[in-house]
């Protein structure tokens, strides 16, 4: 079994279960908005925000080109998403940047970690670990502090301080930069997301482990280096 010198977790539903963070995120902005809460509403608001991001992700949603500073792209796409998805209330912009404040402020507050995460990255303590997100920084930060697992990162790298997300080849270039080991054979990427992570890995020429806790069917496009449904089977390979 190859020896890895650094380890890129990704960070939401990987080594964090966002499940419960956004249910708790997002019941706070249906306070607000005075609506009430329902696991079917939730489940459209994941669903609307993972093709959101993927849209973006993909080049198929654009910002628009007056708009050229990297903080101000970041606060169009965030405040967007609301308005797409409560668009029945016909939301002002300032009013979904509030709205996005809320949410990601509240993103941290219920935080629970994946099942055997802290004992994973006890277990390679001795190494490089590196988290590679698409979420918000100071959110992740939040969560890595409150599951305590922020004392075993060697460094964090978020798609808001790259202006690029998974699985983009500049997002892969700004976090080598940033490795203290540069040779990307000696890097396994983990991560719940084939279309983020696992392509990105493949793209990049980094080895991948696609955690996999629903056992579902990896589509012939994505070839990921190995594959665990828990993550106590990613230490023994480790």
């Amino acid at each position: 079994m190859k020896k890895y010198e650094t380890v890129i977790f990704d960070l939401d539903d990987t080594l964090i279960d966002n499940h419960e963070s956004i249910k708790y995120a997002f019941k706070v902005v249906l306070r607000v908005l005075d609506i009430n809460y329902s696991d079917i509403l939730l489940n459209k608001w994941k669903s609307h925000d993972t093709k959101y991001w993927h849209s973006w992700e993909t080049g198929e949603l654009n910002v628009p080109r007056y708009i050229t500073k990297l903080e101000d792209k970041i606060t169009y796409l965030r405040a967007n998403r609301f308005i797409r998805f409560f668009k029945v209330l016909d939301l002002s912009f300032e009013d979904a940047v509030s709205l996005n404040d809320i949410y990601c402020n509240n993103l941290g507050v219920n935080i629970v970690e994946v099942k055997g995460a802290n004992d994973l990255l006890s277990s390679i303590n001795n190494r490089e670990i590196v988290i590679a997100t698409n979420g918000p920084k100071d959110a992740a930060i939040n969560k890595l502090e409150k599951a305590n697992l922020n004392s075993y990162i060697s460094l964090l790298v978020s798609s808001e301080e790259v202006g690029h997300s998974k699985p983009n080849s500049e997002f892969f270039d700004y976090m080598i930069y940033r490795c203290d080991n540069k040779n990307k054979d000696n890097m396994l990427l983990v991560g719940d997301g084939l279309s983020t992570d696992i392509l990105g890995g493949m793209n990049n020429n980094i080895d991948t482990c696609f955690y996999n806790p629903n056992n579902i069917v990896i589509p012939n496009t994505y070839k990921p280096t190995m594959s665990v449904n828990k993550l106590k089977k990613l230490k023994r390979r480790l």
